[in-house]
């Protein structure tokens, strides 16, 4: 499967189209550390080849570090009434045949995760990566620094 993806300020999908603002960015730039970041967004359309359709796929976005290690994207609270990290989002998806749909088209599903208040702690470089089935299909690099100060 092939993946199109982008960052954004905020984006959502609507009848399986995204809308988002400020989108195509890959730097955070904040005023000090550590710092919270308000809200951005990661986008993305998985081009499902015919051949699968009619099929269910799992759909994983993560955050890791630049060498590869898990980052939270946020924090829940667990059973035991504790906050624990959330190392991944996604979920389940399937398209289906539709009767106009001609042998050999493929279909799109389009996602969009708003990721409220990130917590960084240092100028670091990121990759948000998109697995379909477990599988690698995109990876979106992201770095976060210092603003200039004026």
């Amino acid at each position: 499967m092939r993946v199109d993806a982008f960052l954004a300020d905020s984006a959502e999908v609507v009848n399986n189209k995204i809308y988002a603002l400020g989108a195509g960015w890959n730097t955070v730039f904040v005023r000090s550390f550590p710092a919270v970041h308000r809200r951005l967004a990661v986008a993305a359309v998985v081009h499902v080849p015919f051949t699968d359709t009619n099929v269910s796929h799992r759909f994983e976005l993560r955050l890791v570090t630049e060498d590869g290690k898990p980052y939270p994207v946020g924090v829940r609270m667990g059973e035991d009434g504790k906050p624990e990290a959330i190392q991944a989002l996604g979920g389940e998806f399937t398209l289906g045949r539709p009767p106009m749909l001609v042998d050999g088209d493929e279909q799109v599903a389009c996602f969009a995760f708003a990721i409220d208040g990130m917590r960084f702690s240092e100028a670091t470089k990121f990759s948000w990566v998109i697995s379909v089935d477990g599988k690698e299909e995109a990876r979106l690099p992201m770095r976060v620094q210092l603003a200039q100060q004026q």
